[in-house]
């Protein structure tokens, strides 16, 4: 009887350790959306205070409006410069762009257009400490932004690309330096409203 009865525990041991030694596994995911186009946050900022404005996703141009004459420098000078932040709407991502340029109405002729008188300088943003850093593109005049000249090769991870654009002033101050070739908007010039076209496209999202 007791051999009955260690053999039926042995054979119920068994079975429970059969039993518990059958795996079953559940796949764990989640999908993030690719995505599908940019998206270019343009902030207005004060040129003297350099406080911030409110920031657009759906701003068409970037408006100096009429520039105001400073008596000291002989210059015309805007209110404010711009900051475009490059982002990607319908998904995640940190896209490749390239930044072109195309001049447009110049009542100075063929030459001294806006693409001259304006920059944009590259830097790389981390979300996480507010920090930027000029990129390997610097700052150039709007006119030499052709072909790769507006191109990074590369984004750090968990960085962005952003760009500020401007009036060439020539201070001295400014860090980066304005482009030694850049003129200012002076009393030489033309009257008249002028314009260009910056265009973003997309290399890689």
């Amino acid at each position: 009887m007791k051999t009955k009865l260690s053999l039926i525990l042995v054979i119920g041991g068994l079975l429970l350790f059969g039993q518990t030694a059958r795996a079953v596994t559940l796949t764990v995911s989640a999908a993030i959306p690719a995505a599908t186009g940019l998206l270019l946050t343009v902030t207005p900022i004060n040129g003297t205070t350099h406080v911030a404005g409110t920031p657009s996703t759906t701003a068409t141009t970037i408006p100096f409006g009429t520039l105001t004459f400073n008596a000291t420098n002989g210059i015309y000078l805007p209110v404010n410069y711009y900051s475009v932040a490059i982002g990607t709407n319908g998904g995640a991502g940190t896209p490749i762009v390239a930044v072109t340029y195309t001049e447009g109405t110049n009542p100075n002729g063929t030459s001294n257009g806006l693409g001259v008188k304006s920059t944009a300088t590259f830097v790389t943003a981390d979300p996480k400490t507010n920090n930027e850093t000029v990129s390997s593109l610097g700052k150039k005049r709007l006119i030499d932004l052709t072909g790769t000249a507006g191109e990074l090769s590369s984004i750090p991870a968990g960085q962005y690309e952003k760009l500020y654009v401007g009036i060439w002033t020539g201070d001295p101050a400014a860090t980066p330096p304005d482009p030694s070739n850049g003129q200012p908007f002076t009393n030489a010039d033309k009257p008249g409203t002028y314009t260009g076209t910056l265009t973003f496209t997309a290399v890689s999202l």
